[in-house]
């Protein structure tokens, strides 16, 4: 029995597809606009301090920390963070 001779490579285009999927990637992450909202969430505030859901309701409530309530979503001033972590 012969082999073929002739054997065709086939082009995978999977490695193709993936490197143009992470030259995308790499460009939207190149392109990200810098931050201008003055404000933080609360999850920003949470992750920063290390707090959980509670102990960030009692010290808003407690107003040691001043926040802005816009709808139903509430934030926080990013000066008085910085202030503080500059002290």
């Amino acid at each position: 029995m012969e082999k073929n001779v002739n054997p065709q490579k086939e082009v995978d285009p999977y490695p193709h597809d993936l490197l143009a999927l992470f030259a995308e990637i790499l460009n939207v992450l190149q392109k990200k606009e810098p931050d201008h909202f003055p404000f933080y969430d609360s999850a920003d505030v949470k992750r920063l301090l290390n707090i959980s859901d509670s102990t960030l309701h009692r010290i808003r409530k407690s107003e040691k920390i001043p926040y802005v309530k816009i709808g139903n979503k509430i934030f926080y001033p990013k000066s008085f963070f910085n202030n503080a972590f500059k002290s």
